[in-house]
């Protein structure tokens, strides 16, 4: 993988990642050792049936900063990320923002850390099937108990901003699959969480 990022150095570091290891299988913590000594992640999955995900990723994020991640298909790029909000937890490996190491949060801590502070547009779009495009868009400002008004008025602008003004009442499978991306990453952009991630969040658009 190839990071390209811009940042000034006495920029705030906002997400520090430190040997980040994944490894998927059932013993993954038995495996590590072998992934440690250097086994390509060919012999790691004809030995033990386990699959490398990540080896000793180490990376910081600064404030501000636009940070690109680029690799071939399966390198590890969506898995990466899935783990900035710990939709992955590592087998090995310290993940902070702003300092805080958020391995140690609790599942409530994690459930308002996720719903305040980061947002992400999925790579298959992530849509809820039996809510409209205008409740997809606010959903993330209805569980952070914004009033309805204001979530839908917001969610509204946004439609608007990616060009999906007047498809409120749609639903996702009326769309295509240009359109619900765009939905996608209206619903990240809506609840103005300092920290986005997108899961190549443009795939699906001209």
């Amino acid at each position: 993988m190839t990071d390209l990022s811009k940042a000034s150095p006495e920029q705030e570091t906002l997400i520090e990642i430190s040997g980040l290891y994944q490894v998927f299988g059932n013993k993954a913590a038995s495996v590590l050792p072998m992934v440690k000594a250097g086994k390509t992640k060919d012999e790691v999955l004809a030995e033990t049936g386990h699959t490398v995900g990540l080896r000793d990723i180490n990376l910081d994020v600064k404030r501000g900063e636009i940070f690109v991640i680029m690799g071939l298909s399966g390198s590890g790029k969506s898995t990466m990320i899935r783990h900035f909000n710990r939709l992955i937890d590592p087998t090995e490996g310290q993940i902070k923002v702003e300092g805080n190491d958020i391995m140690k949060l609790s599942d409530k801590e994690l459930i308002q850390f996720r719903r305040h502070k980061m947002s992400m547009v999925f790579q298959h779009f992530g849509l809820m099937p039996h809510r409209t495009v205008l409740d997809n868009v606010a959903y993330g400002l209805a569980i952070q108990k914004v009033d309805k008004a204001t979530r839908l008025a917001d969610a509204n602008q946004w439609l608007e901003t990616v060009g999906l003004a007047g498809y409120g009442d749609q639903y996702p499978s009326q769309l295509s699959g240009g359109q619900q991306q765009r939905v996608g990453l209206a619903r990240a952009l809506c609840t103005n969480a300092e920290i986005l991630l997108m899961d190549e969040a443009f795939s699906a658009l001209d």
